[in-house]
């Protein structure tokens, strides 16, 4: 049975109603980093039991996966964008409003160093080597817990209707002639894209595909197929010259994950 969190995740809640209050322009960008975060806590839940982890662990990996985005309200607040590269590194500004709120004041010293280490590391391209064992796991179930999610948030948004918001696919344009070739290669080469290396949507596509290639737990791998958001934004690209082999080589990743079970 996974720890009780309900006070955290109520001073949670009040806290991003308060940041959104603060708000006088859109705050409908806040209130999907709220969505978000829930989603994600309920994708830890799933991988700590699935993995077993000893009460103290599971406890602390569910305090990061409810705090990793504690920053994101402010930081759209301040800049207007979630584009760390544009604004400020959001796991470090995390770790400091965690801090300063003293959010963790009641843990015990060791979960505290859990979760202050995997928050402001959930968002690092790669973690550093020789992390202590309890802190690595606990960051990549935050890490695995995130990217699934993202993958739901950018599957329903591609998939809508409506335009595309330019906050939620990092501003960058929506044209099929603008292909990122790093992206591509590490579709191909099996390896996580850079965000760094992108150029357009349909690169982002592309990009949150390739974080299969990351995915650390029997349970988030599962998930990553089952859940279905991968396969529809790789059918959103085109199957043209630039993206069909990358496109098809991703889809085979997925029907071979899903006939392993």
């Amino acid at each position: 049975m996974n720890p009780d969190i309900s006070q955290h995740e109520e001073w949670f809640a009040a806290y991003a109603a308060r940041e959104r209050a603060r708000e006088h322009g859109d705050p409908a960008p806040m209130d999907l980093k709220l969505k978000h975060t829930m989603a994600v806590l309920d994708n830890a839940r799933r991988m700590a039991e699935s993995e077993g982890f000893a009460p103290a662990l599971a406890r602390a990996c569910l305090l990061a996966a409810l705090y990793h985005d504690v920053a994101r309200f402010e930081q759209y607040l301040r800049y207007h964008t979630f584009r760390d590269r544009e604004s400020c590194n959001h796991g470090l500004l995390g770790v400091k409003i965690l801090k300063r709120e003293a959010r963790l004041a009641g843990e015990d010293a060791a979960t505290r160093k859990i979760v202050l280490a995997a928050v402001g590391l959930h968002n690092r391209f790669v973690l550093p080597a020789h992390l202590p064992r309890e802190t690595e796991l606990a960051a990549h179930v935050v890490r695995d817990a995130d990217k699934l999610d993202i993958l739901r948030v950018m599957d329903e948004h591609l998939g809508g209707p409506g335009p595309y918001s330019p906050t939620v696919v990092l501003n960058l344009p929506d044209d099929p002639a603008l292909a990122g070739q790093a992206v591509l290669r590490a579709a191909l080469e099996g390896r996580v894209a850079a965000y760094a290396d992108l150029r357009s949507v349909n690169d982002f596509r592309v990009l949150l595909n390739t974080w299969f290639f990351d995915m650390h737990f029997a349970a988030s791998r599962r998930q990553f197929v089952e859940d279905g958001h991968a396969r529809r934004l790789l059918e959103g690209l085109p199957s043209n010259a630039v993206y069909g082999p990358a496109r098809a080589a991703l889809l085979a990743r997925l029907d071979g994950a899903d006939a392993r079970g």
